[in-house]
């Protein structure tokens, strides 16, 4: 019965009107707070926790997101939602606060860019872009991280195949990538 009393006042005054879901386990960390709220928030509500003045010495410590088709069994309370394949979630260390938040967003392949508020989202969002595919408007550094310039695959996606159609090797003569192209035998 005293457990929500423990959640903090200032926190829960922001977030009060943003129609959030609030999770929290007292058995891990008492002070790590996953809240799940809407897309439309996004953007505002990662410049009010970069520039209010008790959050402001805040810092973004990952961008990640889930690919999951059927995510109204993880999330019961969205199944109306149909919409949104990924769910993107942030997570922030408040340092007057002494705790973690983690938002949580159901988001379709558009979401804004962060990497004006939070320097260090940069590398994030194209981690995170390469990886699922998800399109952050306004960015100006699109290149990807990990994965050849000339292959537009998101590895991290639920439908990219295991196995895949080519082998890549590096070619120490050319100085070059090469792709030579599996032969798969039915059995």
């Amino acid at each position: 019965m005293l457990k929500k009393y423990k959640f903090p006042l200032s926190i829960f005054v922001v977030f009060e009107h943003t129609n959030v879901s609030i999770y929290t386990s007292e058995h891990l960390t008492n002070n790590h707070y996953v809240m799940m709220i809407d897309k439309s928030w996004y953007e505002g509500m990662n410049l009010f926790i970069k520039n209010e003045l008790m959050y402001g010495y805040s810092t973004l410590t990952e961008i990640s997101a889930i690919d999951t088709l059927k995510y109204d069994t993880i999330f019961p309370e969205t199944e109306n939602n149909t919409n949104n394949r990924f769910i993107l979630y942030n997570i922030y260390y408040m340092y007057l606060l002494k705790l973690r938040i983690t938002l949580v967003y159901l988001t379709n392949k558009n979401i804004p860019s962060i990497d004006k508020v939070f320097k260090n989202a940069n590398w994030l969002e194209r981690e995170v872009a390469e990886m699922y595919g998800i399109n952050y408007t306004n960015k100006k550094d699109c290149r990807p991280l990990l994965l050849d310039y000339s292959k537009n695959e998101n590895p991290m996606l639920k439908d990219f195949p295991t196995e895949g159609e080519y082998d890549i090797y590096y070619n120490f003569f050319e100085n070059k990538l090469t792709y030579i192209k599996n032969e798969f035998v039915e059995l």
